[in-house]
């Protein structure tokens, strides 16, 4: 049997009641959705937001602000020209560098103990090849092995870093 349509319309297909449902399911649907966020923000400010810090905490953490601030002293040692280890000596290295010191009182004891540093250092270097030296790489190398070298003999402190000032592979 064919479905009759009166004025146009077709008789099974509700007028209104069916727009008025998903209009109401929507506004439903975003006001739990706006509930559900204004309760999830509620508990993280009240509940798991960071505390601010306490007035200590600032000061404590402004003073490892200042500290980090602080300049270590600094020894100049006399340049260095040695030969390289490449085939018949051929090669030189002239290098001059400053020492960074942990301490004032170090001062003293590097001052004191100068000829041994140079001698340990001039024994270092003249054991690289222009190879090992000319790269970023080795010029790193290097200076973690004299820093390492020197702080054998230091008692009262230690080096932290080496500065290279002049650095000339011939």
């Amino acid at each position: 049997m064919a479905k009759k349509e009166v004025d146009g319309e077709n008789p099974e297909v509700p007028e209104e009641g069916g727009k008025k449902s998903k209009k109401l399911l929507i506004i439903i649907v975003v006001f739990v959705l706006l509930l559900l966020g204004g309760g999830g923000f509620g508990v993280y400010y009240f509940f798991l937001a960071p505390k601010p810090p306490s007035a200590e905490e600032l000061a404590k953490i402004e003073a490892e602000k200042n500290k980090k601030l602080e300049f270590l002293p600094v020894f100049a040692l006399k340049p260095f020209v040695v030969n390289l280890a490449d085939g018949k000596g051929r090669r030189y290295l002239k290098v001059s560098m400053k020492l960074e010191l942990s301490s004032d009182e170090l001062s003293e004891e590097v001052e004191k103990r100068q000829p041994q540093i140079r001698d340990v250092i001039l024994t270092l270097l003249s054991s690289k090849t222009s190879g090992e030296v000319n790269s970023m790489e080795g010029k790193f190398l290097l200076r973690e092995e004299i820093i390492k070298r020197v702080n054998t003999f230091l008692t009262t402190g230690k080096i932290t870093k080496i500065y290279l000032e002049e650095f000339v592979v011939q």
